[in-house]
């Protein structure tokens, strides 16, 4: 089961996705995207998702499915402004 927090504090040194919450600079909807950064001692890489490409809630689901098939358990919600709304997404 996926972890979702808001505070990144909490997180300690489990790894987890970054699902970032802005308002689009084109026609001020609120969208998502996400990032993974991991490193090891043998690897690193860093993936992002489409920046502000989707709808707030698909860019969820988007990233919930992401961070699954990676094997992260949990999401980190960057939204210093809270326009996402979690109660609606799940």
């Amino acid at each position: 089961m996926l972890k979702i927090t808001r505070d990144k504090t909490k997180l300690g040194e489990v790894p987890f996705v970054t699902f970032t919450v802005q308002r689009s600079p084109r026609d001020k909807t609120i969208c998502g995207n996400h990032e993974l950064d991991y490193q090891s001692l043998q690897k690193s890489f860093r993936f992002h998702g489409d920046v502000c490409a989707l709808p707030v809630a698909q860019a969820f689901e988007e990233t919930c499915r992401f961070a699954k098939s990676m094997g992260i358990w949990t999401i980190w919600i960057d939204d210093s402004d809270r326009l996402f709304d979690m109660t609606q997404s799940q």
